[in-house]
């Protein structure tokens, strides 16, 4: 299977996975072959990448960490909430419901292996980035949660924290918090939102006092320079502080109005370069760890001039993966591609310079 942006996507092209939107509604079923018009309804629902058949990677399977249906019914119901509860700082227990079973059975994906790999990919809709992109924290933040050790219970809490992290924009004017250049008074007011949060979710007796600590602290930085109360390291809770570094990488790898979308592994090197400063040194490194640099199905190009499929993203082997090179040093295909793998001390010297059709 080879994975590609969806902008790349070309008529002929046969899907090797179903098509989902940002509801988690299936839109095109696997083993379809693109025409035209499927095109236009890639285009219409933002899908952000595909993954098509391809004979020279035809056994290689991309997996998904966390189901698109499972993510697109947490859309869903924070979309709901979003629109019946603006304006006010109550959310009513049949809409929390909804929210609360796609994050159960996101945690429940994890047990008892975690299988597959997190999706790195951000939001490509502005006008979906409200609902789209906390729902991405989740699932990473439930990744990190479980490599740390921690158990269903607290998964389930963690992920509703970071699902509702931003929810106290209930309570702010409609559309503040994503505002681009906001006045002085305004970023004040934006910089309510954790506490606005933290006071609508611990009114709710189904929430442990941890959920609301964490969607109060976790724009706190490792270093003080977070806020709103500027805790450092340690202080800062752990659940906050995952939180922390699944907000800002899936905020960086998210189309924004006003600033360039960071690929993926230019997003994984920015948490890394501020591992100690922006955020909890340990944590970088198990995030690095789970996060692919290049997940499996990119074409990439390396420093040889060689171009291949990433058949393994080596998780573990920050930024090593193992390619299936296609094309050689001068750019001919090859009648039989071969696996390098660049974590094998033979390919020290070999590097991925470019990530290709993503």
């Amino acid at each position: 299977m080879r994975r590609i942006s969806g902008n790349y996507a070309k008529p002929g092209m046969t899907l090797a996975k179903p098509v989902y939107d940002a509801q988690g509604f299936e839109v095109i079923e696997s083993g379809t072959k693109l025409n035209d018009k499927l095109l236009r309804t890639l285009s219409i629902h933002n899908v952000a990448e595909i993954i098509i058949e391809d004979w020279r990677v035809a056994d290689v399977p991309v997996q998904q960490l966390i189901s698109p249906e499972h993510e697109g019914r947490a859309i869903q119901a924070l979309r709901q909430i979003y629109m019946e509860c603006q304006g006010t700082k109550f959310i009513d227990d049949a809409l929390l419901e909804e929210a609360e079973d796609p994050i159960l059975q996101m945690t429940r994906e994890l047990f008892p292996e975690v299988i597959g790999e997190a999706n790195a990919g951000g939001c490509v809709s502005v006008k979906d980035y409200p609902y789209v992109q906390p729902v991405k924290v989740a699932g990473l933040s439930l990744l990190l949660g479980r490599r740390v050790g921690f158990g269903m219970l607290d998964l389930i809490g963690l992920g509703m924290a970071a699902l509702f992290k931003d929810i106290g924009s209930i309570a702010l004017p409609q559309g503040l918090l994503g505002k681009s250049q906001p006045s002085e008074q305004e970023a004040q007011e934006i910089q309510k939102h954790p506490l606005y949060g933290a006071e609508v979710v611990s009114q709710y007796e189904r929430f442990a006092p941890q959920v609301s600590e964490a969607i109060f602290y976790h724009h706190e930085r490792w270093d003080g320079t977070g806020y709103p109360e500027g805790l450092k390291k340690g202080d800062i809770p752990s659940f906050a502080r995952i939180i922390g570094i699944s907000d800002s990488y899936f905020e960086l790898v998210s189309k924004h109005p006003d600033r360039e979308t960071l690929m993926p592994h230019e997003a994984v090197e920015y948490i890394m370069a501020y591992s100690g400063e922006l955020f909890e040194p340990e944590l970088v490194e198990i995030f690095a760890r789970q996060i692919p640099l290049y997940p499996t199905g990119v074409t990439v190009k390396l420093n040889t001039g060689e171009v291949g499929i990433v058949s393994d993203s080596n998780l573990g082997h920050i930024g090593r993966p193992t390619v299936r090179i296609c094309f050689d040093e001068e750019g001919r295909p090859l009648k039989e591609p071969y696996d390098t793998n660049l974590a094998d001390s033979e390919n020290q010297g070999r590097l991925v310079v470019q990530v290709m059709e993503y």
